[in-house]
């Protein structure tokens, strides 16, 4: 709960934008930062406060999506992130397996989904780099994907901030729970389409 305090007294400081950017870029690489969760907390808080402003919000979350995943991407490439012990696990593995799997067969839907699916956007990055997925081609489909996840963090915590009768505290408490239950729909789903032709 002190955390959403946190969040609640900070979101109308102009430090909100720059460092939620920051936050999403870092998730590029460390994807333990929560960052959808912090943006439709946001979100919700630009509904029922009026501020932070929702369309910097997204704004700031797009631009740290591309530039952390066009980081992820030059690291893989120049410092052999692919053997970097985040990704040694056999879960990790696992994931990375199936990411370049589906990049080798879907690689516009799965660029666009991956971020809804758990270990997606890092496996994704590796697997882009990896395959290889050309330069220019990964940063048109990070920026469409930016857009999509962008545009769903912060709306999904706008539209549950307009909820009548709700306190700020329980917007945002029901901004983040919706978005986990759907981002866990999306998933099922993503996978579930993304297997049809394996």
């Amino acid at each position: 709960m002190q955390a959403l305090k946190d969040i609640l007294s900070a979101a109308d400081s102009g430090w909100v934008y720059p460092l939620g950017a920051i936050l999403v870029a870092l998730s590029a690489v460390f994807p333990p930062i929560p960052t959808t969760s912090l943006f439709v907390a946001l979100g919700a808080l630009s509904a029922t406060d009026g501020l932070p402003n929702p369309f910097l919000l997204a704004v700031a979350m797009l631009a740290g999506a591309v530039v952390g995943d066009q980081a992820a991407y030059e690291l893989v490439l120049r410092r052999d992130m692919a053997n970097w012990r985040i990704l040694r696990g056999p879960r990790p593995q696992k994931a990375l397996h199936a990411s370049r799997e589906r990049l080798a067969k879907h690689a516009a839907s799965w660029v666009l989904t991956s971020r809804f699916v758990p270990l997606g956007r890092l496996t994704m990055n590796v697997a882009s780099a990896v395959t290889p997925v050309p330069r220019g081609t990964f940063a048109l489909y990070s920026l469409a994907a930016g857009i999509l996840w962008s545009a769903y963090s912060v709306g999904i915590g706008a539209l549950s901030g307009l909820l009548p009768g709700l306190s700020t505290e329980f917007a945002v408490i029901v901004a983040i729970a919706l978005s986990l239950l759907l981002g866990r729909a999306i998933s099922a789903g993503v996978n579930w389409y993304l297997q049809l032709d394996d």
